[in-house]
């Protein structure tokens, strides 16, 4: 009987332990965080700081994502997306560390904190008028520096970059990156860009859900400190892996922001202002499902609702990698990378203005100083020629159909022609082109707009060049190997500004020119339209082949929409 007895004690413990690690393996599917950015503590004497502390140290029991009735049973960590201090103070930093090191009572932190950058804190005379900036960034950095190296020691993160103070940590199997003020950044420190590549590899090639987090964002306000270059490298690196969940701060206002496919949670600040009280984001990855919305608190009781904006996302996130064929890059050689940016959003069009000068072909909107540095040489041809000779012959390497190159003659077009013969010619078999009168197929389809070589080019049965149409040409035999494309103003001949639905008259109109075109075999291009969505999306649903953009995101976001619209 004993024997028995024993023998049921032990199945019994056994099958408890075996419950509880089934139990707790379950529990680690599901992690829940708190972001907070904008802290922005400042002099004595505290006013509300301290209800941001007190709300999230309620929410476990109580916070209930929208449209669910059982609410969050824990917090794994809160994360700061930048701008802890207003000023660099040493009374400052205490009231910072009584509120945000973990201990015990209300006011005080419950939870891990993992803290970030933010433009205030990396120069913190911008609000401390005739401070001692690099003083006060170093009291800042060597507080972060000891709380990081501390957790480091206790394997409370997993990585350290000691320039930048990036790192990443993971919860359950769930990876999270801390990325400071913005990605790249080089203003205090070393580009943290090597860095991360180097721990996603060795932390999120497994598939595993990223979570990242940095000060700056994609909003007019932000981006403009955040080099395009930069960007262009992040959302390389990121498009690779499992990323559940963007997060930031910097601009005070709770909004999603899309760039590149992924929507971007931007962080509301922590104290009352013109959208209300102070609001964080609380993130919930549970199995394949990433679950974001803003807890707002209503006084210094602990006491909130839960207020958009909300993301609730599959996992893994599917980011539309398509090639866009029908993108076009208006004057191309604005943007910080001319070509690469275009590039980067999988653009297929691009255009750049010429301007002959000296023997030399040079890329500018209106005529500049001769300077190597604005070459079409150097901005397109050679970096398009590199690009096709490492991608066997192509610009994409999964591309159907030819890369699309405008180049619009801002004077002398004969002569540029003559200029870009001579430059070209070396690569020609790249080129769509004409062989004796017969088309062939290249990687790059190259067209010349505006003063247009109209005495030379239409006479040559071999040229690799081809022409950019007019509506004017319409019905008059002009072939498509001669003119593959048509452009025109679009205010010559609309007067519809976005508006309402566009006249009758006005619709009817546009519709026969792009049927014209189309019946002739060419792909269709309106210019001097208002680039707004409303436009883009207009042209797109009439058939426009050929949609222009100055906002290079703008249109991609569109684009990405639409397609994930038609794929429902």
């Amino acid at each position: 009987m004993k024997k028995s007895i024993s023998f049921l004690l032990g199945l019994w413990a056994a099958l408890s332990l075996a419950g509880c690690s089934t139990n707790n393996k379950a529990a680690q599917e599901e992690v829940n965080v708190i972001v907070a950015a904008d802290l922005h503590f400042d002099l004595l004497p505290e006013t509300d700081q301290y209800f941001h502390v007190v709300t999230m140290n309620r929410l476990p029991g109580q916070f209930n994502f929208p449209g669910e009735q059982k609410a969050i049973d824990k917090i794994d960590g809160v994360i700061i997306a930048g701008d802890i201090f207003d000023k660099a103070r040493p009374e400052i930093l205490d009231l910072y560390r009584q509120r945000y090191e973990t201990g015990e009572g209300e006011r005080r932190i419950h939870y891990p904190v993992y803290p970030g950058l933010g433009n205030h804190d990396v120069d913190p005379a911008v609000s401390d008028k005739g401070a001692d900036n690099l003083k006060g960034r170093a009291l800042t950095f060597n507080y972060l520096d000891s709380i990081l190296n501390d957790k480091l020691a206790k394997g409370e993160i997993l990585n350290l970059h000691p320039s930048s103070r990036s790192y990443s940590w993971n919860i359950g199997k769930v990876h999270f990156i801390q990325g400071q003020r913005f990605a790249g950044d080089t203003a205090y420190c070393e580009s943290n860009l090597a860095w991360l590549a180097d721990d996603l590899k060795r932390y999120a090639s497994a598939g595993n859900p990223v979570v990242y987090i940095q000060h700056y964002g994609f909003d007019e306000w932000a981006i403009k400190w955040w080099p395009q270059s930069s960007r262009n490298q992040l959302f390389d690196l990121l498009d690779q892996y499992n990323v559940a969940a963007f997060l930031v701060g910097h601009t005070h206002v709770p909004s999603i922001q899309h760039y590149r496919g992924y929507p971007i949670y931007q962080v509301n600040n922590a104290w009352p202002d013109e959208d209300g009280n102070g609001s964080f984001a609380v993130v919930r990855i549970k199995d394949n499902q990433v679950s974001i919305a803003s807890c707002r608190w209503k006084d210094g009781e602990g006491n909130f609702e839960v207020v958009e904006p909300y993301i609730n996302d599959s996992l893994p996130r599917v980011i539309d990698h398509k090639i866009h064929y029908n993108a076009f890059s208006h004057n191309d050689y604005w943007r910080e990378n001319p070509l690469f940016d275009a590039l980067a959003f999988r653009y297929n069009c691009v255009e750049a203005d010429l301007w002959p000068i000296n023997g030399e072909l040079y890329v500018s909107h209106d005529r500049p100083k001769a300077d190597t540095a604005i070459t079409f040489r150097r901005l397109y041809l050679d970096p398009l020629i590199e690009r096709l000779k490492a991608n066997d012959g192509k610009i994409y390497p999964e591309s159907d159909r030819p890369f699309y190159l405008m180049v619009d003659c801002k004077e002398k077009g004969e002569e540029i022609y003559k200029l870009l013969k001579e430059q070209m010619s070396p690569y020609k078999d790249y080129f769509c082109r004409i062989e004796n009168g017969e088309y062939k197929e290249g990687a790059i389809l190259f067209f010349l707009s505006g003063d247009r070589p109209m005495k030379s080019l239409p006479n040559e049965s071999t040229r690799f060049t081809f022409l950019d149409g007019q509506v004017k040409d319409l019905g008059k035999a002009v072939p498509s190997t001669l003119a593959p494309v048509v452009s025109d103003n679009y205010a010559d001949f609309f007067s519809w500004d976005g508006q309402g639905q566009m006249p009758d008259d006005q619709l009817i109109r546009m519709r026969e020119i792009i049927q014209q075109v189309h019946q002739e075999g060419k792909l269709f291009r309106w210019w001097g339209a208002p680039d707004t969505e409303v436009f883009k999306r207009f042209f797109i649903q009439e058939g426009v082949d050929l949609v222009g953009a100055d906002d290079l995101n703008g249109l991609y976001n569109v684009l990405c929409d639409i397609n994930r619209t038609n794929k429902q």
